[in-house]
């Protein structure tokens, strides 16, 4: 198998907090599965300060294996500590996995086997056929279950992955060149596989096994990091609809309260509900949607998206209108009706002309 230009073939970065126990066989067997398959490599351990000494473990193994070690001044999160592997990462193609052993290493030279392939990201998966999990709990399962379907939903190139919430995968360097990763919270192969120059990802089946040593770092906390990162990697038209279905709250809370409390005529009512979603959304578009695409003054975006909407403000109106006389006489159900109509009109507009 033929090494790349620099002389190694894989750098293994591995992330780790209070993993000094597990280093030592992580290493010594990671080492075994490289060597036996002819594969020079390096391994980044990237401790976030440890009080275990687990920096200072991987430091006393360096004299007998190729090892480089990070301490980082505290607890700053596995995907950050990928992204610093990275900069000191020598090989062409990079591995990432944890150090608990739950990450078999004999795997890694079947990776690096589907990379020389042509494959532009090597995933080792447990929910293909040959995949499997030891013991994990049912609301654990239902956990990555949830997850991942999240996933397929909000990111469409993951739609083809079936174990996108690995931890333990392999890519060619170029997959990222030129490419500002920012991840949040402990799944990295997200943010690569949402940013990456990639065509063809695979995966391989391996057995995810039990932990050895310490505690797992799955918390509440790291579960709500995974719902924000993974609405920050979404592609504009799902933030667009996010943010249109904060409007169509505002909007029919307007409807209800001036026709239901104030009293108002239902023409009226549906006027204003309209004007004031389409502040809100404006404001939730241009810091976020097409935050990367502002141009010029915000009063100036504003009057843009205002005729930009025009289309979809009377498509919306329109049918809103017809709905409620021809149709249910219910000014909230017709007001919902309308907006969905105009949702498909206001997004392409806004994208090719407000924030272009």
């Amino acid at each position: 198998m033929s090494k790349d230009s620099n002389d190694l073939n894989v750098s293994v970065i591995v992330p780790t907090y209070n993993e000094r126990d597990n280093i030592p066989e992580l290493i010594e067997r990671i080492d075994k599965a490289m060597r036996s398959a002819g594969l020079s490599y390096e391994v980044i351990i990237v401790d976030d300060n440890s009080p275990d000494g687990t920096a200072e473990v991987a430091r006393d193994l360096s004299s007998k294996y190729p090892i480089k070690v990070i301490k980082r001044p505290g607890k700053m999160g596995l995907s950050s500590a990928v992204v610093d592997g990275l900069k000191i990462a020598r090989a062409n193609v990079i591995a990432v996995m944890d150090a608990d052993l739950q990450h078999p290493p004999e795997v890694l030279p079947e990776l690096y086997i589907r990379i020389v392939n042509g494959c532009d990201i090597a995933i080792a998966s447990r929910y293909v056929k040959g995949g499997s999990i030891k013991e994990w709990g049912l609301i654990r399962r239902i956990i990555s279950k949830v997850a991942t379907i999240l996933a397929h939903i909000i990111l469409p190139c993951t739609r083809g992955i079936k174990d996108v919430m690995s931890g333990y995968f392999m890519f060619r360097r170029d997959v990222i060149k030129g490419v500002k990763l920012n991840p949040k919270g402990f799944k990295i192969l997200l943010e690569i596989l949402a940013k990456g120059r990639h065509d063809n990802v695979c995966e391989v089946p391996y057995e995810f096994g039990i932990r050895k040593y310490g505690k797992s770092k799955l918390s509440s906390k790291e579960i709500i990091n995974y719902v924000i990162h993974l609405i920050k990697l979404s592609p504009p038209y799902i933030k667009f609809a996010i943010v249109g279905a904060s409007g169509t709250i505002v909007n029919l809370s307007i409807v209800a309260l001036l026709k239901y409390v104030i009293g108002v005529i239902h023409e009226v009512a549906a006027a204003v509900g309209i004007e004031v979603s389409i502040v809100n959304n404006f404001i939730l578009n241009d810091m976020w949607t097409f935050r990367g695409r502002r141009r010029g003054s915000r009063f100036v975006r504003l009057l843009k998206f205002h005729a930009s909407s025009f289309a979809g403000i009377l498509t919306q109106y329109a049918v809103s209108i017809a709905t409620y006389h021809l149709i249910t006489h219910e000014s909230v159900s017709s007001q919902f009706i309308g907006i969905l109509a105009g949702f498909i009109i206001n997004y392409l507009i806004s994208k090719s002309y407000v924030w272009r």
